[in-house]
């Protein structure tokens, strides 16, 4: 460290003595450069006693404060009195490693709690703290592959000045300020979403304050990016394999087969129970609610890529109830007319275009994580399509710039051109991602209702009631409704702006939302027509379009593997796009090899060894895609033991609609 300036008629007069020595660069202690105040190197300084005597005569009674002023500094203090010469570089190092040790030693006795963490919980990242020496914000697990379409303020290592600081209350159950950074770092970096479900230079500009500074982000929020962050990272400890000979692949209560695993949580398991946990307390506060959601958000990314089915059902459902007192799923003037006593909105009015932009990416991303999840069951959404007048959400470059975009320049959820009008100058990928979930939507919505719409007789879905047989088969093709609905899902892909059709960019980067939106317009069209495709009858247009829609995800799949692009990087709803496709191809498998069409046979097996690989390679970092996986493996044995099944049974009698042209007629 450099040493006190001196001069020979003060070369015995202590630095804090009357002629005081201007201190040199970082010379100052930690406390008072962070706070721009004057430090006279004392051991403690001045300043920090007084400020340790003022918070202790101000504090709360029952406030426990240290002992001793926190005031600490580069090096240990060297006096030049002119007659000791320069130290050895190993004396400083052993000097510095000694004060380390000490200041370790102080920052484990004074940790503690804030305000919002819990009162009689136990630190969960105890045994992590020690993991946080990592060299580069890179994951041993992404196989060397980099992230695609990082934004330019999160291309390099983020800056969070304080971080180095030892805080003397920070929250008992997150961890340590290292692995936090780096896990936030990693958030941030890789998964596709991050900087729309936040504002990254405000949220990173927030983690640098004091933990207990209000501005601090929520812990919920934390403790869910971390459960979320750990996928892209080996720093922390993750769950075993699954070991699907003890569960099944298709089991919705998952945690039944996870206690009888008898293991520790791993980190990411820890971090999702605390954010459930610490999320719960404030909401029922009514503090900080977007943060809360924002958690549960989180939370459900968190859930579907571990194939939590259960826990990602509620937890979606909980989302999308709770932005409805937040009134996000509105926008002026679409308010109710009815007079109430509770207001549209327990939030108060945003302060900037921020966190205005802010809040509706975050009802957005809330329901399009419902809708996804949705489309693999039959089961109700929880908020109807008819009460959400809510905006688009702006480009992203527009959101991380704070532009106000004004609402004429933009179109609503409700509008009746939606899926077929878009933009140039207001469509980018996650637009598209937001209006490829509401396709999800009405698909879901129209299978989810026909039968008792049919039944009432109800807009364009029946004929009368009175010629409705449950006995009867009905056809919903033939209806208005279908009809509509089938023509905006074929034409949604081909109105994309034409530098919008292929999820590549000018630069050969993987635009991972782009990608997604354009996935799940084809298991749109698989969830509409899979249930009418009759794949060995002759010319049935369903079963031409689930199979078209199939080697379109398979175009896309080799567009992915055209590049270095590593597919575990895309969010894990990915790997349900690819199993909805390879679904289809086993069906075809299946008709192929009763009719024994052994070219037909050997396309759709190459077919299914593509989508099978793609899943494959999103499993090491998504479980969900293990599960997928296993039941893709589980339907094709199924398929081929059912035809040999049916061969024994009855060899030389063919399928009654089978015939040799059947498949033919399907083969694009």
């Amino acid at each position: 460290m450099p040493k006190a300036p001196s001069t020979s008629s003060h070369s015995h007069t202590p630095p804090h003595g009357p002629n005081l020595n201007v201190l040199k660069r970082n010379q100052a202690c930690h406390q008072c450069r962070r706070r721009k105040l004057k430090c006279d190197a004392k051991r403690p300084c001045s300043t920090c006693v007084r400020s340790h005597k003022h918070a202790i005569a101000h504090s709360p009674a029952g406030t426990v404060h240290p002992a001793e002023p926190e005031c600490t500094f580069d090096e240990p203090l060297e006096l030049n009195t002119g007659a000791d010469g320069p130290r050895t570089k190993y004396e400083k190092l052993e000097n510095r490693i000694a004060e380390l040790e000490a200041l370790l030693q102080d920052k484990n006795s004074l940790e503690t709690q804030r305000l919002m963490s819990p009162q009689d919980g136990s630190p969960a990242s105890s045994n992590h703290d020690r993991d946080s020496g990592f060299g580069s914000e890179s994951d041993s697990r992404s196989s060397g592959s980099t992230p695609a379409l990082v934004p330019a303020a999160l291309s390099t290592p983020l800056s969070m000045p304080g971080m180095d600081m030892t805080w003397a209350h920070w929250p008992t159950d997150l961890p340590g300020p290292d692995l936090l950074r780096h896990l936030v770092d990693v958030f941030f970096t890789f998964h596709p979403h991050a900087s729309q479900l936040f504002h990254a230079p405000s949220f990173m500009t927030s983690l640098s304050l004091p933990p207990d500074h209000p501005k601090f982000p929520a812990v919920p929020v934390l403790h869910a990016m971390c459960a979320v962050g750990s996928l892209y990272t080996s720093a922390v400890t993750s769950a075993p394999p699954v070991n699907f000979d003890k569960i099944p692949a298709d089991e919705i209560f998952t945690q039944r087969y996870r206690i009888k695993e008898n293991r520790p949580d791993s980190f990411a398991e820890q971090q999702a129970i605390l954010a459930k946990e610490t999320l719960q307390r404030m909401e029922i506060m009514g503090t900080e609610l977007i943060q809360v959601l924002q958690s549960t958000i989180l939370l459900s990314w968190y859930y579907c890529s571990n194939a939590s089915w259960a826990e990602l059902f509620l937890n979606c459902a909980h989302s999308m109830r709770l932005c409805i007192p937040l009134g996000l799923n509105v926008c002026p003037p679409f308010h109710t007319i009815s007079r109430s006593t509770r207001p549209a909105s327990v939030l108060k009015p945003a302060k900037n275009v921020i966190e205005d932009e802010l809040r509706r990416n975050v009802f957005w991303f809330a329901y399009a994580i419902e809708r996804q999840h949705g489309c693999s069951n039959g089961w109700a959404l929880s908020l109807d399509d008819n009460d959400i007048s809510q905006l688009l959400p702006v480009q992203s470059d527009q959101f991380d710039s704070g532009k106000l975009v004004s609402p004429s320049e933009r179109q609503w959820a409700h509008s009746i051109d939606l899926l077929s009008v878009h933009p140039e100058h207001q469509t980018d990928g996650l637009i598209l991602y937001i209006k490829a979930s509401i396709l999800l939507s009405k698909v879901k919505t129209f299978n989810l209702r026909f039968r008792a719409k049919h039944f009432s007789g109800d807009g364009e879905s029946s004929y009368s009631y009175n010629t409705f047989r449950p006995d009867e088969p009905v056809d919903p093709r033939n209806t208005m409704a279908f009809i509509d609905l089938d023509g905006t899902v074929t034409s949604f892909i081909a109105t994309f702006p034409s530098q919008l059709r292929n999820p590549l960019t000018k630069d050969e980067k993987m635009d991972c939302t782009l990608f997604a939106a354009m996935a799940m317009a084809h298991v749109a069209m698989i969830v509409l027509h899979e249930p009418h495709a009759d794949i060995r009858s002759r010319g049935c247009i369903s079963a031409l379009k689930i199979l078209t829609a199939t080697r379109s995800i398979i175009d896309l799949i080799y567009i992915a593997w055209s590049t270095t692009f590593d597919p575990s990087l895309f969010e894990s709803f990915v790997s349900f796009c690819f199993f909805a496709g390879g679904r289809v191809i086993t069906r075809f498998l299946q008709a192929a090899i009763e009719e024994e069409a052994e070219d037909q046979i050997k396309t759709f097996r190459s077919e299914l060894g593509v989508i099978r690989t793609a899943i494959e390679q999103m499993s090491p970092r998504h479980r969900i895609a293990s599960y997928l996986l296993k039941m893709l493996d589980d339907l094709t044995a199924k398929s081929e033991v059912a035809v040999r099944w049916s061969e024994s049974m009855s060899p030389t009698t063919p399928h009654p609609t089978a015939h040799p042209l059947a498949l033919e007629s399907v083969i694009v």
